[in-house]
C-alpha cells in the first residue's frame, strides 16, 4: 500500500515537471510591396499635345511630363521654321533680302504649363507616372503673347524706317523692321497651322510692314553710291578699281538718296633728307549726300623710302594696292549704301 501510494507520488511528479505543448501555427504571410513596371499611358484627344513622366514624387513626375509636352511642342515649331527658311530662298528674287534672321521663339520651354490637363497619375511602389494634355489652343497662349511684343516693336521700327532720311539709320530700321517680320511671320505660320484665328494687331503689323517695304524698295531705287574724286589720277583710278570689286558704284552725278563717295588728296608728297626720298601718301574718302552734308570720312596713311624717288613712289603705288585698309572702308560703305539685295 505504502509503495504504491509513492510510485503514485512520482508519476504526479514527473507530470507536473512536463513543459505543455503548444498547437503548432504557420507563419502569417507578408504583403509584397507592388513593384513600378514601364506604363502604358492613356491618350489624348485627337490634335492635342501631350508629355508623360515619371519620377521619385508627384512633382517629379509632372516636372518631366512639361518637359516632354513643350518638347513635343518644340518639334512643331522646327518644322515651321524649316518650311519657311526654304521658301525664303525659293522666292530670294521677290523679296529685298534672301537673308533669313529670326529669333528663337521657344526652346523646350513652356511658360503656360498651368494650362496643361493631367489626364493620368499613379504611384506605384517608390514611382509616380503623369501624362498630360495641352489643347492647340492653350498651347497658343504663350506666342500669341510674344506675337503682340514684337508687334509693338515692329510698328516702331517700321515707323522709323518711312521718316528717317539719315542713311545709315534707315538701314538700321529697314534691318530690324525685316528680322521683326520674320519672327511675326514664323509665328503667325505655327498659329494657322494649328487653326488660330488671326489676332486683332495682325493686320496692322501687316499694313505697317507693307509700307516700310514698299518705300524701302523705292529707296533701292534712288539710293546709289556716286564715285568723284576731286581729280583723276592714277591713285584715284586705283582708288576706284579696289572698291568697285566689292561695291555697286557708278560715275555719275549724285541724284536723290545717293550717296556721294568724293575721293581727295590724290598726289603722294615727297621730301629728300640724307640722300633718302621717302615719300608720304594720305588717301581720303568722304561720304556726303547728295546736298553735301558730310556723313562719314575715311583716311589712313602710306609712307615707303628709296634712295631713288622714282623707286620710293613705285614702292608707295604697291603699298596702295595691297593696303589692308580697303576692307575696313568696304564695310564702313556698306553700311551707308542702300541693302537692295
Amino acid at each position: 500500500m505504502t509503495a504504491s501510494l509513492f510510485a503514485l507520488a512520482i508519476l504526479l511528479l514527473i507530470s507536473c515537471a512536463s513543459p505543455e505543448r503548444q498547437p503548432q501555427t504557420s507563419p502569417q504571410p507578408q504583403p509584397v510591396a507592388e513593384q513600378w513596371q514601364p506604363q502604358t499611358f492613356p491618350e489624348c484627344k485627337s490634335g492635342e499635345f501631350s508629355g508623360t513622366g515619371v519620377g521619385e514624387h508627384e512633382s517629379e513626375a509632372l516636372s518631366e511630363a512639361h518637359a516632354a509636352l513643350a518638347k513635343q511642342i518644340n518639334s512643331s515649331i522646327e518644322v515651321i521654321t524649316e518650311r519657311m527658311v526654304n521658301q525664303q530662298i525659293s522666292n530670294g528674287k521677290e523679296n529685298l533680302s534672301s537673308e533669313y534672321t529670326s529669333i528663337t521663339i521657344a526652346k523646350a520651354a513652356l511658360p503656360n504649363a498651368h494650362d496643361a490637363r493631367i489626364l493620368y497619375k499613379k504611384a506605384t511602389g517608390n514611382k509616380t507616372s503623369i501624362a498630360v494634355c495641352m489643347t492647340k489652343a492653350d498651347a497658343a497662349k504663350g506666342f500669341i503673347e510674344r506675337q503682340r511684343l514684337i508687334a509693338d516693336s515692329l510698328e516702331l521700327a517700321s515707323n522709323t524706317a518711312l521718316k528717317t532720311e539719315h542713311p545709315k539709320h534707315k538701314n538700321e530700321a529697314w534691318h530690324k523692321t525685316q528680322t521683326l517680320w520674320n519672327e511675326f511671320a514664323k509665328i503667325q505660320t505655327l498659329l494657322d497651322g494649328w487653326g488660330i484665328e488671326k489676332t486683332s494687331f495682325y493686320e496692322p503689323a501687316n499694313e505697317i510692314y507693307s509700307q516700310a517695304r514698299e518705300d524701302y524698295k523705292g529707296y533701292c531705287q534712288t539710293s546709289k553710291l556716286h564715285w568723284k574724286p576731286e581729280r583723276e589720277t592714277e591713285y584715284s583710278s586705283i582708288a576706284f578699281s579696289t572698291l568697285s570689286k566689292n561695291l555697286k558704284m557708278e560715275k555719275s552725278p549724285c541724284k536723290s538718296n545717293g550717296i556721294s563717295l568724293i575721293y581727295k588728296k590724290a598726289d603722294p608728297d615727297c621730301s629728300h633728307k640724307f640722300g633718302i626720298y621717302n615719300c608720304l601718301y594720305k588717301p581720303s574718302l568722304s561720304l556726303l549726300s547728295c546736298k553735301g552734308t558730310e556723313y562719314l570720312l575715311l583716311e589712313s596713311v602710306l609712307e615707303n623710302s628709296h634712295q631713288k624717288q622714282d623707286l620710293a613712289l613705285e614702292k608707295l603705288k604697291d603699298s596702295f594696292k595691297a593696303a589692308d585698309f580697303w576692307e575696313k572702308w568696304v564695310r564702313e560703305i556698306e553700311e551707308w549704301g542702300a541693302r537692295c539685295e
